[in-house]
C-alpha cells in the first residue's frame, strides 16, 4: 500500500491557505521570509495591503500582488488517479478529527483531490485528480455520470421490489425523488448491482432502506465507466490515456 509523504499537504482548488504558504508555493520566498514581506506591507490581496501574517488567501480566487507582480501558482501537470478505497477512510482532502483520508493512500507530488465522495464505510472505485475543470464537469448533475454499486444485503432482495428500486422512488427519510436507475439481482437476492447517475448523500443505502432492506456492505464497482480492476483495497494507479479520454468524453456529455 502506497502512503503519502508526511509533508505533502493537499489543498483543493480555491481552498484557503495561509499567505506565507501561498507566497512560498509561488516561489517568492521561504515562509519565514514571506512573513517579513507581509509585515513590511509589500503584499496586496484584492487591492488592499495585507499586513497580518496569519491571514489566508484562496488560490485561483484572490488576487495577490507582491512588488507590483501578480502571483499565480506554477502550472501543475494534470494527473488522473484511480483508487480502490478501503473502509474507514474519509473522502476529503483533510479531516478536522484527524481521521485517515484517501489522500493518505496516494503518494504523488501533485496536489490532487477526490472527485465526489464515498462515505466512510463504502469501498471501491474513486477518482482523484488536480484537473479542477474536469472534476467540476463530472460532478455537475447535467453530466449524469454513471456510478455502479454492488450492495450486499442483510436479507435477500425480492424480485417484486426491483421495479420500485429502479423506477424512481421517494426516499422515506426526506421525501426526495430519485431518478430511474438500473438494477440486477445476484446471489439469490443477497447482492444487488445498482447503477445511478445522481449524487444524493448516501443515496444507495437510503434507497434500500426505504424498501425495508439494510445494506451490510457497499462497494462502488465503477465510476464513469472506469473500474479499479486488479487494484486491491488501498491500492492506486494512474489512469491510462484511454481512460482519461473516456473521462473527457463523459464530462462533455458525449
Amino acid at each position: 500500500m502506497k502512503k503519502k509523504s508526511s509533508n505533502a499537504h493537499v489543498e483543493t482548488p480555491g481552498a484557503a491557505v495561509r499567505i506565507n504558504k501561498y507566497l512560498a508555493l509561488c516561489g517568492i520566498a521561504s515562509r519565514r521570509a514571506a512573513d517579513r514581506l507581509v509585515e513590511s506591507g509589500e503584499v496586496m490581496v484584492n487591492g488592499r495591503i495585507m499586513m497580518k501574517k496569519g491571514a489566508t488567501v484562496r488560490p485561483g480566487v484572490d488576487e495577490v500582488v507582491v512588488s507590483n507582480r501578480l502571483l499565480a501558482l506554477p502550472e501543475e501537470k494534470k494527473v488522473y488517479i484511480l483508487l480502490n478505497k478501503p473502509r474507514n477512510y474519509i473522502t476529503t482532502s483533510s479531516d478536522e478529527k484527524e481521521r485517515e483520508t484517501v489522500l493518505d493512500l496516494v503518494d504523488v507530488r501533485e496536489r490532487v483531490f477526490p472527485v465526489g465522495r464515498l462515505d466512510r464505510k463504502t469501498t471501491g472505485m474513486l477518482l482523484l485528480t488536480n484537473d479542477g475543470a474536469l472534476a467540476h464537469r463530472l460532478m455537475h448533475p447535467s453530466s449524469e455520470v454513471e456510478k455502479e454499486y454492488l450492495a450486499e444485503l442483510e436479507t435477500p432482495f425480492s424480485e417484486k421490489d426491483l421495479p420500485s428500486l429502479t423506477g424512481g422512488m421517494r426516499l422515506k427519510d426526506t421525501g426526495e425523488k430519485t431518478s430511474p436507475c438500473k438494477g440486477k439481482i445476484m446471489q439469490g437476492g443477497l447482492r444487488v448491482l445498482v447503477t445511478i447517475h445522481e449524487g444524493k448523500n448516501h443515496q444507495v443505502r437510503r434507497m434500500f432502506r426505504s424498501l425495508g432492506y439494510d445494506v451490510k456492505r457497499l462497494d462502488r464497482t465503477a465510476y464513469a465507466g472506469l473500474r479499479a480492476g486488479k487494484l486491491r483495497r488501498g491500492e492506486w494507479r494512474y489512469a491510462t490515456s484511454k481512460e482519461v479520454e473516456q473521462l473527457m468524453l463523459t464530462s462533455s456529455g458525449l
